[in-house]
């Protein structure tokens, strides 16, 4: 039965730690700092880390000095340089709209709001060109290349267009393929520490039978010897180990909060409700728990939270920020490193403890009246 309800919670866990990871797929999809539009993708993904990824989606990424993508679309081939910060230059070849006069030309420009674009025509080997300044959504019109090439600059707005289409187009396709892989890291990772939890206790339970096979003690006596073993090996550690859970399950349940409970609340403050309801929770486990051990034992054995308890809480914390941290580095680079991070954890969790403390004060005042009653 010991075994058995081991496995049980484990399986609970998992559950929740995948419906946790399903939250954070729908969050992601949604919402991701600092990432929310075609520009900011092209700052995160035309990088060199994401080269493989670009080629896997079927384009040509190259490094000549600067990054470049060549995006392989139904309209063309868009090619995209990076430039400096925030800069980015497209480049596009468009096909003769007039089958009188061969007006195939090029365009190229840098992506933004109000930029200058060169439009290229070739006629015997030579190059003409001329410059159009595209602002607010409209082009400037220019008289002379309309004359020589039968082109309008409302055609040419038209193309301008759709190079920022299919600029927009492939990065936001690039950062949903980026979103779907995380979360298969996530599920993966997740799935292999239940498949190695689930080795261990089989290697455990074959060890346990192996000793009770022909000694003098049964099964249950040798199983019981080791539970005691592996919770004495744990005892010294058992604040930290307990400051570490709080934050762990604070950091699960947050995700599942904000996706499923609170999904009509905006961005931030659905975060900051959903951090505050999950550290509740969690409080309102962590006592139940510390309630139930506390009713096993005599009442001069219970333990008492003292300043090194705090102390070693505290570090457990601390710790599992930076294990939660290392997690999501090895997941994804979504979320840049700031303190907000650790300002908010570090806030729920000491709301969670500060909670725990006072629904264990109010149990033990309720039971010690209810004996002094008696």
């Amino acid at each position: 039965m010991i075994v058995l309800k081991i496995i049980l919670l484990a399986v609970i866990g998992w559950v929740i730690i995948q419906l946790s990871n399903e939250a954070k797929y729908i969050e992601e999809t949604k919402y991701i700092p600092n990432m929310q539009n075609a520009l900011s993708y092209a700052e995160h993904y035309i990088t060199w880390r994401y080269r493989g990824d670009w080629r896997e989606l079927g384009h040509r990424f190259e490094r000549e000095g600067l990054y470049s993508v060549d995006l392989e679309t139904d309209i063309g081939t868009l090619g995209i340089l990076r430039g400096g910060y925030s800069e980015f230059r497209l480049y596009m070849r468009f096909d003769s709209t007039s089958e009188e006069v061969n007006n195939s030309h090029s365009i190229r420009g840098t992506y933004g709001k109000e930029t200058l674009f060169i439009v290229v025509f070739s006629i015997n080997e030579e190059y003409v060109l001329y410059k159009i300044l595209y602002k607010d959504g409209k082009c400037i019109p220019n008289s002379e290349m309309e004359q020589r090439f039968a082109i309008t600059s409302d055609e040419i707005m038209e193309n301008i267009e759709q190079m920022y289409t299919t600029f927009e187009d492939e990065m936001e396709k690039m950062h949903k393929y980026q979103i779907r892989k995380v979360n298969n890291r996530r599920c993966n990772l997740v799935n292999g520490g239940f498949i190695l939890f689930i080795i261990y206790m089989i290697l455990k339970w074959e060890f346990v039978r192996g000793g009770a096979t022909g000694g003098k003690k049964t099964t249950e006596q040798y199983l019981g010897e080791t539970i005691v073993n592996a919770i004495n090996k744990l005892a010294r550690w058992k604040y930290v180990l307990c400051g570490a859970t709080i934050l762990f399950w604070i950091y699960i349940l947050r995700p599942v909060i904000s996706g499923f409970i609170l999904f009509g609340v905006e961005n931030p403050v659905n975060i900051y409700v959903s951090y505050g309801i999950s550290a509740i929770i969690v409080a309102i486990t962590g006592c139940f728990v510390i309630v139930r051990n506390g009713a096993e034992k005599p009442e001069n054995t219970r333990g008492k939270m003292g300043s090194w308890q705090i102390v070693q809480m505290t570090a457990g914390c601390i710790l599992e920020m930076f294990i939660i941290r290392l997690g999501m580095m090895l997941v994804s680079d979504f979320y840049p490193r700031s303190l907000r991070f650790y300002i908010i954890n570090g806030i729920a969790w000491i709301g969670a403890v500060f909670l725990m403390l006072i629904f264990r004060g109010i149990n033990y005042l309720i039971f010690k009246e209810e004996r002094v009653s008696l």
